[in-house]
């Protein structure tokens, strides 16, 4: 999704700076295209016999703005949920504890090189988010059922919550094998 979004932004932005370079008549050595009328003849004589596509067209508009800035507050909402999550002072104490013991268990766990614990979501709709970075021939499935089992009901006990609702991503490292330097011919 993020793809297409970038894609979409960068089409649009290229779009306004095309239409803004036109404007200023930066391509004027082509046949002077910033003298013509912004409509084509066609288009405004059908608005002129239309009372109802202009006021159509800016009604359609408004709804397209609406949606992209309401779907823009939905999207800074989350990200703020994210970083801050809703919570009381109590529970952020507790989850700061809790989450000290959660990354040391997953650490200690056979494979796991690096986690990373985060509290997230609102007073209503927490959830625990963890990044799990384990060895490339690590067997996720055990480690996943290891955590389950253990770690994670521990954190679940600690904070009082015993169904909060965790999503795990695994993320594979492998060893960057090491390049070897050239070695100086003997002269």
């Amino acid at each position: 999704m993020r793809i297409a979004i970038a894609v979409t932004g960068a089409v649009l932005l290229l779009a306004g700076a095309l239409a803004t370079a036109l404007g200023l008549g930066a391509f004027d050595a082509f046949g002077a295209p910033s003298d013509r009328p912004l409509l084509d003849p066609a288009l405004v004589r059908f608005a002129d016999g239309a009372g109802w596509f202009l006021p159509a067209a800016a009604g359609a508009a408004e709804l397209l703005a609406l949606a992209g800035q309401l779907w823009l507050v939905l999207q800074g909402r989350t990200l703020v949920h994210q970083r801050w999550p809703d919570l009381d002072g109590e529970t952020r104490v507790r989850a700061r504890a809790a989450g000290a013991d959660l990354d040391r268990d997953v650490r200690a766990l056979p494979g796991v090189e690096d986690v990373r614990v985060r509290l997230t979501g609102t007073a209503d709709r927490p959830r625990l988010l963890l990044n799990v970075s384990c060895a490339g021939d690590t067997l996720v499935g055990e480690v996943y059922g290891e955590l389950g089992a253990g770690p994670v009901e521990r954190y679940r006990r600690a904070l009082g919550m015993p169904d909060l609702p965790v999503v795990i991503r695994f993320r594979p490292v492998f060893a960057r094998p090491r390049r070897r330097r050239p070695q100086p011919e003997p002269a």
